[in-house]
Order: structure tokens, then sequence, then C-alpha cells
């Protein structure tokens, strides 16, 4: 999301006005008094641990006409929040976004949270729901915003460029956070009646990130106690939802595989008012998926429609799940990650059941459940490990660390306890 909000800021380039504290050509203009520094999507990132997490490839931007070369997002861990659980945030210099020239700015941290997720086509801008300019109209993909100031421990940018934030949700559901500083006037506010945002003056967004909260967790076991490379891995979901349908998504993956690989983002082009998804494209270190992608006809993950998406950076939950389903082939070869992912609609409970080829080394696998109540949006989620494991069958690397499971572990009961 924090890649796909600046970029669709573009669309309603205005001409640049007032002082920012960053250089003009790295400030864009989304409305008449709110500007975005090109860099945002970089220095703040949500540093707190969730109740679901799991470990993605490393991940760039490289955006041509800055000649930014690749500057990675920091972005590694995918990680669900708790409800009623702070969220610790941290804004601070990395590399390709500086911050040590915001010293002594006053700070700003809007926490809007989003009527639906942000769309899995994180490569078309066209699909991202909320845009940065949106947040300061009368948006109705908006469900409620808060802002955190002063009196929340949110104030000034130290002199090392460094500010730490907390933020407590208080229901499930996909959180967008936008820090900003003050450049003249009072800054935002948020009214008690509508929860619509206003400046007074003139701000400058020097800080985006994203965060997905769930109201409880799920309980996932695995249904098997032994498994073979090719056999369906079905899994119990117990959620905590009733009288509702429910999109229940899984994604299975071989431990250890995820994090060795990397994925760039590449923008081509300039960043002006013709910019468009044609000038994205991504390039990843491996040659593609082996898995086998099972989608339900007409479904969709917190309004998030998996069928026909295109190939996208894995970042974040949406970005994972539509990696896996846009890219898995039963037969692929290469440098490949072993994956495979399922998304239905059935009822709260439910027995959910992942696709694995006979090809697959045998080790641990880790499983990510995510429940989505088709009326309420409530999320729910749990993650675990299930072992594959076939006496000569392919093992490529077997140990811990690399992705495999124990080499006496053949045959053996699933270890099913959460990462």
């Amino acid at each position: 999301m924090a890649v796909a909000l600046v970029l669709a800021g573009p669309l309603s380039m205005t001409d640049t006005v007032g002082a920012t504290p960053v250089d003009d050509s790295q400030s864009i203009s989304v409305s008449e008094n709110v500007n975005v520094w090109e860099r945002a999507p970089l220095p703040l990132r949500t540093t707190s641990e969730g109740a679901t997490t799991i470990t993605g490839p490393r991940t760039f931007i490289n955006v041509e006409s800055a000649y930014t070369g690749d500057l990675p997002l920091n972005k590694r861990t995918v990680t669900v929040h708790e409800r009623n659980e702070s969220i610790n945030m941290t804004f601070e210099s990395r590399i390709g976004a500086g911050t040590r020239s915001l010293d002594d700015e006053e700070a700003q941290l809007l926490a809007v949270k989003l009527e639906q997720a942000p769309t899995t086509g994180g490569a078309n801008t066209d699909n991202v729901p909320v845009s940065i300019g949106d947040l300061f109209e009368d948006n109705s993909d908006i469900a409620s915003a808060e802002l955190l100031d002063d009196e929340e421990g949110v104030g000034t940018i130290d002199e090392n460029g460094r500010l730490e934030a907390s933020y407590t949700p208080e229901s499930g559901g996909v959180y967008g956070f936008v820090l900003v500083t003050v450049d003249e006037g009072n800054g935002l506010s948020v009214s008690d009646a509508d929860d619509s945002v206003s400046v007074d003056g003139e701000v400058t967004v020097v800080g985006v990130e994203q965060a997905v909260v769930q109201d409880n967790a799920s309980t996932v076991e695995p249904t098997q106690n032994r498994l073979n490379p090719g056999d369906d891995v079905t899994l119990d979901a117990d959620t905590e939802m009733e009288n509702e349908d429910v999109a229940h998504a899984v994604l299975l993956v071989r431990q250890g595989e995820l994090q060795r690989q990397s994925s760039t983002v590449i923008v081509s082009g300039e960043l002006n008012e013709d910019f468009s998804a044609d000038q994205i494209s991504v390039e990843n270190s491996f040659d593609g998926v082996s898995g086998v992608a099972t989608v339900g006809d007409d479904t969709s993950l917190a309004d998030v429609n998996f069928d026909e998406e295109p190939a996208i950076p894995p970042v974040g939950l949406q970005g994972l799940f539509g990696m896996v389903i846009s890219e898995a082939e039963s037969d692929t070869d290469g440098d490949v990650i072993h994956a495979s992912a399922t998304v239905v609609t059935d009822d709260p409970d439910a027995n959910v059941t992942v696709q694995t080829p006979g090809t697959w080394p045998n080790g641990a696998y880790q499983y990510v459940h995510v429940a989505v109540g088709t009326e309420s949006g409530t999320i729910n989620s749990d993650t675990g490990t299930v072992t594959l494991s076939q006496a000569g069958g392919p093992n490529n690397g077997g140990g811990p660390g690399n992705g495999g499971g124990p080499p006496d572990n053949a045959g053996g009961p699933n270890d099913d306890e959460d990462e």
C-alpha cells in the first residue's frame, strides 16, 4: 500500500506551493495544501510483533526517472496485528531516504481505517481504493480516522531525524498510517462528527505505512498425521465468526525459501499527470512458483478479487497471496518458490484443502490462514507448520534454515505449533 499510495499521487498533481521541509525536486503536491515527499514509502515502519507473521522476500523499488537505484522497502515481515494491542512505529533514516534534514519539524500521525483492503493489483494504481489526496477529502472508502499529535506523544522529529509513535486499534481491519510535518498553520484535524480530515495551513507527507489487524485468532489444525509431497493438505479451521459466510484463504510455503529471494518494483518514465500502471513492472530473483492455486468462483478476500490478478511484488498479505495465485504452476522448473494457495467461501468453521505437487521436496512448510467475514469484514488468522516427508523422495537441502524439516522426521507426525 505504501508504494501504491505515493504512486497514485501524480494522478492528481498540481503545482507545488509553499515551503516544504524536503527539496522541492522531491516533493509532489496532491492537493492545494498537501505535499508528498517522493521518498515517503521508505522511512516509516511498524516494529511490533503480531499474532501471525511470515517472512517474505527482500523487496526493492527503483524509480528510474529519479535515478534511485534499487531502494529496499524494509518490509520483509508480513504481520497480522491484534486489536486492542499497540502497534509501534519508527520513523528514521533508511537507504535512499535520509531524514536528518527533518530534525525539529513538528509532526502529526494520521491513522485511517479503510473500508476495504487494498487490492492485490499492487502494480495497478487504478485499483488503489484510497490515494493520499483522497484522505483529505470526503472519501467513502475511509471507515474512520484518528489524529495523533502532541497529546498522544507524537511531537517533533528529533535531532537525528527519528520519531517513535504508537497506535492501538480498537477493531480489526486494514489501517493506513500517514506521518506529516506541519509546514504552516495548525496542520491536520479530524472531525468528531464524521471523521473527515481537514488541513489548516500546509503539511508534507513524509512517511506512509500499512497494518492488517485481526479481531480474533482462528484455530487451525491439520487433519492428517502423515503427509507426502503430492498429498492434499487439509486444515480444520475454526473462527470466532457466526451467522455469515467467510472467505478462507490459506497459503502454504516451504520454510526458508521466501527470505532467500528478492523482488524489485521498476517504475519507468516520468511521474506526471500522464502516469499509468503500464509504467510499473516487477523483476523477481526466482523463476516462478511451483504449486497449485485454487480459487473459488467469485471469491475475494476482504474485497480483494483474486481472479486474473497480475504478478505483483510480494509485499503484505495481499502481495504474497497474489504472487502465489497468479504464478503457481505444478510443473514449474528452475529456481522456484514451493508454495500453494487456496481461497474459498464457506462456513465460519470449515475444512480448507491445499494441493501440493508430488515434485515438492521433503521438509517443513508454513501455513498461513486468513479468514474474513463477507458481511462484517471481521478478520481472523492463524499460522503453523506441517511436514511433508516421503522416504526416497526429493529433498533439496533438508535441514533447518534451508526450508526443510529435520531428516529424522520422515513419515512422522506434523509439527502444527505456531511459528
